[in-house]
């Protein structure tokens, strides 16, 4: 609700300029029902000045015991036993130079230490003691258990569409980056664990390191680096160790994760993916690839150059794997 101002009327500033010198400031405002500022302020307009009664020796000599015997000076009361004003009293103990304070310094301040090392220490504490008082005391709105009806849902869909609408394309971007950067955290970004996959996927430790790998393919290039690595061909290899993140991207492919990184013997670092078929997707990924990441070298072994290394290395890896159509 808006604040009203209320006009000085004339018969106000008839009061004034009447009582001015013989009224304080706080006794005129409760007279009007205005605040003590607002008289100050419009005395000030006025230029209304009073007739300042000289200050007497005992005066002098009782507001310098005041300040400088006591640690808290109630000016108020100080005010109100020497029959002058607030204003008065500070105006002359400042020239005396005993100062305005009329509160005590704090000699020491409080340092306050944090009760948790790191901020996952403090949400694990919180959250324990969310889980025992919801126990102990119920749920706080005793809404435990109960689900948004269908109108509910229509209407939140509606809201959280005309938020989304509303907000800029810096702020979409911030809020999609973010929700990828949580799915990889959560390990949500892919399903891995597809049952109807053809192609192979699933857990094997090649090297020495238990891995999730996508396909076969993809497996058996991961035992043609360790080979080379043995070897002393390559200087080492990971599978799937680093996500690159298109930022500024409002949809489509936010990231791109290669399969490999190699570590050649001259120490350059080489990133190979494994693609047997190219779909629009993965070619889109290899796109801004090379537009987000210059820097990032990215070799794509294909059907054909998998099927080269295949064909000479399929009898010399022990455990290559190989479909029922021998591919």
């Amino acid at each position: 609700m808006p604040r009203v101002i209320r006009k000085f009327t004339v018969e106000e500033y008839e009061f004034l300029q009447t009582n001015y010198t013989s009224m304080s400031h706080e006794e005129m405002a409760k007279v009007l029902g205005r605040t003590r500022n607002s008289i100050r302020s419009r005395c000030h307009l006025l230029r209304l000045t009073k007739k300042e009664t000289k200050w007497t020796n005992d005066e002098h000599e009782f507001l310098i015991g005041v300040y400088k015997t006591r640690g808290y000076v109630d000016v108020a009361a100080v005010s109100k036993k020497m029959g002058r004003s607030i204003d008065a009293i500070q105006i002359k103990a400042g020239r005396l130079g005993l100062g305005f304070k009329t509160r005590p310094r704090v000699k020491e301040r409080k340092i306050r230490i944090n009760k948790f090392a790191t901020p996952e220490e403090r949400n694990k504490n919180q959250s324990e003691l969310t889980i025992k008082r919801l126990k102990e005391r119920g749920h706080p709105r005793g809404s435990l258990g109960m689900r948004h009806t269908e109108k509910t849902k229509a209407i939140l869909s509606i809201k959280s569409k005309e938020r989304w609408e509303k907000k800029s394309d810096s702020e979409r971007d911030e809020m999609i980056f973010k929700a990828a950067l949580s799915r990889e955290k959560n390990g949500t970004k892919q399903n891995m664990n597809r049952a109807n996959a053809t192609w192979g996927s699933g857990w094997r430790e090649i090297g020495g390191i238990r891995k999730y790998y996508r396909s076969k393919w993809e497996a058996n290039y991961a035992r043609y680096l360790q080979w080379l690595k043995e070897h002393g061909e390559i200087e080492s290899w990971l599978h799937e160790p680093e996500t690159f993140w298109f930022e500024g991207i409002k949809r489509g492919c936010l990231s791109y994760l290669p399969d490999f990184r190699v570590v050649e013997k001259n120490g350059s670092i080489v990133f190979h993916e494994v693609k047997g078929w190219m779909d629009d997707r993965s070619k889109t990924k290899i796109k801004r690839m090379a537009k987000y990441h210059p820097q990032a070298k990215l070799i794509v072994i294909d059907s054909k150059g998998y099927n080269s290394i295949k064909k000479v290395m399929q009898s010399i890896i022990l455990d290559w794997e190989v479909d029922a159509k021998g591919r």
